[in-house]
């Protein structure tokens, strides 16, 4: 296999070679009247850049000193100048769009006619391009949003469906060149878990002064770039920020940051914006909880009852409006003291009203990851069992939230 591949590999850059040559040397065949004449172009590098200087030669065979024949790059304001032995100079302008160019000949022979030969020598310009810091010029609007999950604005959802990112390309310094821009939207359940990630390839520059140059230099980077064939015109100045999925108290967490996949200069993690939001939801809101229920006090412990291991109980809960936690403290009422959620009999189980203190949403108010469903905490429940006597109840509970 080696000994197969090893050919190949040869045959590809003995390929490459020649396409690179033929475009730092060409060679024109120019038909004359009564003999033709071969011109070889050649330039002394592949690649130049806005504001540098192209150096180009000519060599001449079987020359007719009556036939003039004159070097152009079709780079508008550029003329090639001589300076002597077939050696010519132009000056690249700096607001040049990135492309490539070809080296085209005019010959004027003995009879005075003037003519145009196409040549397959091209220079090719390059833009200069860095990547430059994203806060300089990305901006979240109409609100900032928080630097962190714990100061996240809370907004309605109509709020958040109307945030959009925008550029203010006159912050991009120039030479930079076009900034290639990943926008990432991830929106975190309030138990942290991540409910969806959508991501935008966007592109935008520091503006020419001139939106016909603009957009001529848009079109150049579209087409150089695959992913971003589908970009519009309009996202070079703001994009909106797309989000399908907006849970009630959810975090939404935006960021800005040079695409990593187009390698223009070394990765720098931190270069990026990040913020966050929170959909805001009702204050309050109703849950289910199955528990296990260990009862530490009884008010009334001389009128003995059989107490079952399960409890099952709709909660009420009422939710901070800044930090979008429910309060530990919870209400609920249901069935109590039973084998299953329903099995209520004489002398065992029966109904129950409830203040629970739930020391795992404590936690989580104090920015512990926990990360699970079930709570746990201490209980005051006044009971009513079955032909029995009511009494209150203090107990420790493990309960699973659904």
């Amino acid at each position: 296999m080696l000994k197969l591949m090893m050919p190949g590999l040869m045959l590809l850059w003995v390929i490459g070679t020649m396409s690179a040559e033929a475009r730092l040397r060409s060679t024109v065949l120019i038909q004359l009247p009564l003999a033709d004449e071969t011109v070889i172009i050649s330039l002394e590098r592949p690649v130049y850049f806005p504001d540098d200087t192209v150096r180009l030669s000519i060599i001449r065979h079987d020359t007719e000193d009556k036939v003039v024949v004159t070097p152009i790059l079709t780079i508008e304001g550029t003329t090639l100048k001589s300076i002597g032995n077939n050696a010519y100079i132009a000056a690249i302008p700096q607001n040049v769009t990135p492309g490539s160019y070809p080296v085209h000949l005019s010959v004027l022979d003995a009879e005075g006619r003037r003519l145009l030969y196409e040549t397959d020598c091209v220079v090719e310009v390059e833009e200069y391009q860095d990547i430059e810091q994203v806060e300089r010029y990305a901006r979240i609007i109409p609100q900032a949003g928080g630097t962190d999950p714990a100061t996240a604005v809370t907004l309605d959802r109509e709020q958040i469906r109307n945030l959009q990112v925008i550029f203010q390309r006159d912050s991009i310094r120039e030479g930079m060149g076009p900034q290639f821009v990943t926008i990432k939207t991830t929106v975190l359940l309030r138990r942290g878990t991540t409910a969806q990630t959508l991501e935008r390839h966007v592109m935008t520059f520091r503006s020419h002064g001139d939106p016909n140059r603009d957009r001529a230099m848009f079109i150049q980077y579209r087409k150089a770039y695959g992913p971003y064939a589908a970009i519009r015109a309009e996202e070079l100045e703001q994009v909106q920020v797309e989000v399908d999925s907006l849970p009630n108290w959810a975090v939404i967490k935006v960021s800005v940051e040079p695409d990593r996949n187009i390698k223009i200069g070394a990765v720098d993690r931190s270069n990026s914006v990040t913020r966050y939001f929170r959909v805001r939801g009702s204050r309050i809101e109703v849950g289910f909880m199955l528990g296990v229920p260990k009862v530490l006090y009884d008010t009334r412990a001389k009128d003995s009852i059989d107490y079952g291991h399960t409890s099952a109980m709709l909660r009420l809960y009422y939710v901070d409006g800044t930090s979008g936690h429910r309060l530990p403290v919870n209400f609920g009422f249901g069935t109590f003291g039973v084998n299953s959620p329903i099995d209520v009999s004489k002398g065992r189980g029966g109904f129950a009203t409830s203040v629970f203190l739930d020391i795992i949403e404590l936690m989580r108010r104090l920015d512990l990851d926990v990360g699970t469903k079930v709570n746990a905490g201490l209980e005051l429940t006044p009971f009513f069992p079955v032909q029995k006597k009511s009494r209150i109840l203090f107990d420790a509970h493990v309960g699973l939230g659904l």
